[in-house]
């Protein structure tokens, strides 16, 4: 994992209010999850650690990814 990926992440954390420290941490976990997904699934990184983003986003304005 290269810390340009985490930084980037991170940014999308703070901005949502999290301090560095903490976004950091949540970035790190995120793409590691991310990671994880894609090997399980065959799919692409980027691809999971969009709709894992996507769902943390949602998460922190209250509100919860539609079914689909």
């Amino acid at each position: 994992m290269m810390e340009d990926e985490i930084l980037k992440v991170a940014a999308i954390f703070q901005n949502l209010g999290a301090d560095e420290r903490q976004a950091k941490t949540m970035s790190s976990q995120l793409i590691n999850r991310a990671e994880q997904l894609s090997a399980e699934r065959n799919t692409s990184k980027v691809e999971e650690l969009q709709k894992l983003l996507e769902v943390a986003v949602l998460g922190a304005k209250g509100e919860i990814k539609p079914l689909e």
